[in-house]
């Protein structure tokens, strides 16, 4: 059996008992070598060899998801048949891509404007969404356009969150109500 058959298999395994080590070890693999013997970012000593990890990071990435989408598939297929293919990927890549954005926009932004060192506190690591809102109406006292456009970042989340949930009760209210009519 050939090397990629088995790396398949093994992968396929994985993602049918809803484990997550191999797809996780697969994207950490390529950072072991920085993170033992490199002092700082990697980036900044060897940008060649951080940029070929990253790329192996984000194909392993993308080939543990390609074998997840094909495991999932009968489970998509109602609503491939509901929707249709086009619209099922234009919404998953959509997603992904807001996702993204969101995301680049909020380091992109906080890295320009120093947050959170330069206003007062710090937080690195998981936990700290809830402590940036808390403290985020001090972005409102400068007033630059970076400022304010964390801002917008850090509270699209949460508003889009309660605007979904206050749209699928109203639906439900409307729903409820029109049955009540008939």
């Amino acid at each position: 059996m050939s090397l990629f058959r088995r790396v398949l298999n093994l992968v396929d395994k994985d993602v049918a008992a809803n484990s997550k080590p191999i797809s996780l070890a697969g994207m950490i693999i390529p950072f072991l070598p920085f993170m033992l013997f490199t002092d700082g970012p990697p980036i900044k000593n060897y940008p060649v060899l951080s940029g070929l990890a990253l790329t192996t990071s984000v194909g392993w990435g993308l080939f543990v998801l390609w074998r997840l989408l094909r495991h999932l598939k009968g489970e998509l297929r109602p609503h491939y048949e509901a929707y249709g293919a086009a619209r099922i990927w234009s919404i998953m890549v959509g997603t992904i891509i807001f996702i993204l954005l969101l995301v680049a926009g909020q380091i992109g932004f906080a890295n320009k404007i120093g947050w959170p060192e330069a206003y007062g506190f710090d937080c690195h690591g998981r936990g700290c969404l809830l402590q940036d809102l808390y403290h985020s109406p001090s972005l409102l006292s400068g007033g630059s356009f970076y400022e304010l456009a964390l801002f917008a970042f850090l509270w699209a989340v949460p508003v889009i969150i309660v605007a979904a949930i206050a749209y699928a009760l109203f639906k439900k209210h409307r729903a409820k109500k029109s049955q009540w009519k008939d």
